[in-house]
């Protein structure tokens, strides 16, 4: 693929080497190129064009999916959660190329208010059991501690006369 992408930029290079030319026909070759078999293949400006706008939509669309990513920049070196300075996430992919793709960390709301409430209370709970499970229990106290201080409200209210 990386192949492909030259040739077509060494063609468009010679098409617009060429373009200043005089014609000599209707449709003035500009590029050739060799196919598998070896026999030539012509470029006119129209064909170079007109390839050119194939592949760039084949590649706009081929970057929507990781697959495609890795057909066009070689396979994922890493990738790191970053801040993305608005308060929320995005998720940065490196490939073999130097390529990076961004994610934008996106929040789903459900419309229901009863409905969200029943699932930030479900995702407490697992949070909770999780910690019950896996951390030394006096730090696991605590942050059930926190928990419960940051859920109550209590108002202190001192009247003087």
């Amino acid at each position: 693929m990386k192949k492909s992408l030259l040739v077509l930029t060494l063609c468009i290079c010679a098409s617009l080497v060429f373009a200043d030319e005089p014609a000599t026909n209707a449709t003035p070759i500009v590029a050739e190129t060799l196919f598998e078999d070896g026999s030539t293949n012509t470029w006119t400006a129209a064909d170079l064009q007109q390839a050119l706008g194939l592949m760039n939509r084949k590649y706009h669309r081929e970057q929507a999916t990781d697959a495609g990513r890795v057909t066009w920049h070689g396979k994922r070196m890493g990738q790191y959660l970053l801040d993305d300075g608005n308060g929320g996430q995005c998720l940065v992919q490196l490939y073999e190329d130097g390529f990076a793709w961004t994610n934008a960390a996106t929040r789903v709301t459900l419309k229901d208010p009863e409905a969200a409430a029943k699932a930030k209370a479900a995702a407490e709970a697992r949070q909770a059991e999780w910690e019950r499970a896996n951390l030394p229990p006096d730090v696991a106290a605590l942050l059930a501690a926190r928990r419960a201080a940051a859920a109550t409200n209590t108002v202190t209210v001192i009247v003087t006369p």
